[in-house]
């Protein structure tokens, strides 16, 4: 039976003479200079980092998105107001990265004026052109301390007070990254509403939960799910009621507003709910006080709205469905859980700890995962997300005479996917090109760019001329 070690996987990496740093660190390079970029890709691989290079403004947001750098490095040859649109968007919490300047600019005072200016709005470090590599490399590693410093802060901050795994958004992939540092953020800013959206099963309340734990409230944490009662209950159950209010009052009832007090009130399936019931919580969120059904006192609750929803919540809004000012207050920094489809290898990860927990529960110890078993799990789009994927874990386990899972465990919609052959081209991907098309392509750029001058194009890829030469003799 072949174990499944969880760690990410390694690039491929060349021979360096530089010395490898501990922990590789995402950089991205954005400079319309190709001869900029060749040479800084080239000394931050040498250095061990994760680099990716882009040209446009466009792309450099949408491979932000995607890569989650730690570090952005770009050449600000844009308008002012652009550029600092772009040092937002790196360093919003979706993306978390710290932004180095780099410009040609070195008129006298120049360089110091823009460095002040631009610290104002968020840039780490400014460098001006030529680049002295000696001082980049001395920043950067402060950098790369910075970085790590911050994400063991935040790991322990997220393990810190939970139960186990209990409240913990679990994975590693780009998309649960973004959802982990949003609800990290959200934790520390206890009086900020909070929504979560995503499709059914995705983890919401998880979320939610985890949010609360991290946030460190003494209080605990009520569910209501709004789909479950009508108006009159729902009124009642939230806000209480006073002896006598109606037929079936024969005593006072504190509501769940009151008994969330100093804690949480999460509101699951949020579009449900009754409009009416809309404008009351929306009352409540702006003043903090409500009144009990048939009470005359207002009673002050500290309690944090939480609301999670499948639905869209914007369309319903346009349509009348949901109130428009209660959507705009709840709204503040919302939380978008991907569906597990998306999560790469966070489905193996998922996987193994789900077996972990039930099998401890079934007497079965820590199961083992085929490898095959892994590879149809990871092949399956899972529409019923995370909770379908808990779900075929447990039955598995309960097929299983022993604690190891195999490919008969599984269901069959699961085994009617069949697993990606090693070196199969599959859907999606068939638009992807070889290394040595992309190699080809950019020294035809290159090319271009110098005005067809072998000399520099040689240099700028860091080959001798000769190598160049012999390489274009070989192209058809």
């Amino acid at each position: 039976m072949r174990r499944i070690d969880l760690k990410e996987e390694q690039p491929l990496s060349l021979p360096s003479p530089y010395p490898a740093k501990s922990k590789s660190m995402k950089v991205l390079i954005f400079d319309c200079d190709p001869s900029v970029r060749c040479t800084l890709l080239k000394f931050l691989n040498g250095r061990g980092y994760e680099v990716r290079e882009v040209e446009t403004a466009q792309d450099a947001i949408g491979v932000a998105t995607r890569f989650l750098p730690n570090i952005v490095i770009f050449d600000p040859t844009l308008p002012d107001r652009v550029s600092e649109e772009l040092v937002r968007t790196f360093t919003s919490p979706e993306i978390g990265a710290l932004v180095v300047i780099m410009t040609a600019r070195v008129e006298h005072g120049a360089v110091e004026h823009g460095a002040v200016s631009a610290m104002k709005n968020g840039v780490d470090h400014y460098f001006p052109k030529p680049l002295d590599f000696k001082h980049v490399e001395v920043v950067l590693e402060k950098l790369a301390e910075k970085v790590k410093l911050t994400e063991e802060n935040e790991y322990f901050r997220r393990i810190s007070g939970t139960r186990e795994s209990e409240g913990m958004i679990l994975g590693n992939s780009p998309q649960i990254i973004k959802v982990q540092r949003l609800a990290t953020l959200l934790a520390r800013n206890a009086s900020t509403p909070v929504l979560i959206l995503g499709e059914s099963g995705t983890g919401k309340e998880v979320v939610a939960k985890s949010i609360h734990l991290l946030s460190g409230v003494k209080g605990q944490m009520i569910e209501v799910n709004c789909a479950s009662l009508s108006e009159t209950l729902l009124e009642s159950e939230l806000f209480g009621h006073e002896k006598g209010a109606f037929t079936d009052a024969k005593d006072t009832k504190k509501g769940l507003f009151e008994i969330a007090d100093g804690g949480t009130i999460f509101f699951d399936e949020l579009a449900e709910m009754p409009l009416p019931i809309q404008a009351k919580i929306l009352k409540v969120l702006d003043s903090k006080k409500f009144r009990r059904v048939g009470g005359i006192v207002d009673i002050t609750s500290s309690a944090r709205f939480m609301a999670a929803t499948n639905k869209d919540i914007g369309s319903m809004v346009k349509k009348g469905l949901f109130r428009e000012d209660l959507f705009y207050r709840i709204s503040v920094l919302p939380i978008n859980v991907p569906p597990l489809k998306e999560r790469g290898k966070d489905i193996t990860i998922l996987s193994q700890i789900f077996a972990g927990r039930i099998g401890e529960r079934m007497g079965k110890g820590q199961p083992i995962l085929a490898a095959e078993a892994l590879d149809y799990l990871q092949a399956y789009c899972w529409p019923g997300n995370v909770r379908e994927l808990r779900n075929v874990i447990e039955r598995a386990l309960i097929l299983s005479n022993n604690n190891e899972i195999h490919p008969n465990h599984l269901p069959a919609e699961i085994r009617r996917t069949p697993p990606a052959a090693e070196g199969d081209v599959s859907p999606g991907f068939a638009e992807l090109r070889s290394l040595s098309q992309v190699k080809d392509d950019y020294i035809d750029y290159v090319l271009k760019m110098t005005g067809n001058n072998h000399s520099r194009t040689a240099a700028i890829l860091g080959i001798s001329r000769s190598t160049l030469l012999a390489g274009l003799k070989r192209k058809p």
